[in-house]
């Protein structure tokens, strides 16, 4: 249980940092979505490609 509640709070302090920054916050959990994929999968290339896709949509 202590588990769960760590990630919810984790999740509701990331998302109050990407308020202030005024960062997309689907952006950030989309790139710690790739690193966790990356580290399980060892694919380094997957989290390049995601990186790429957040930018350029961004940039769009």
């Amino acid at each position: 249980m202590k588990i769960k509640e760590t990630k919810l709070l984790q999740n509701q302090r990331l998302k109050e940092i990407c308020n202030d920054k005024e960062v997309s916050f689907e952006s950030i959990e989309t790139l710690l979505d790739s690193v966790k994929t990356k580290k399980l999968l060892k694919r380094n290339n997957y989290h390049q490609q995601k990186i790429n896709d957040v930018i350029e949509k961004a940039i769009k």
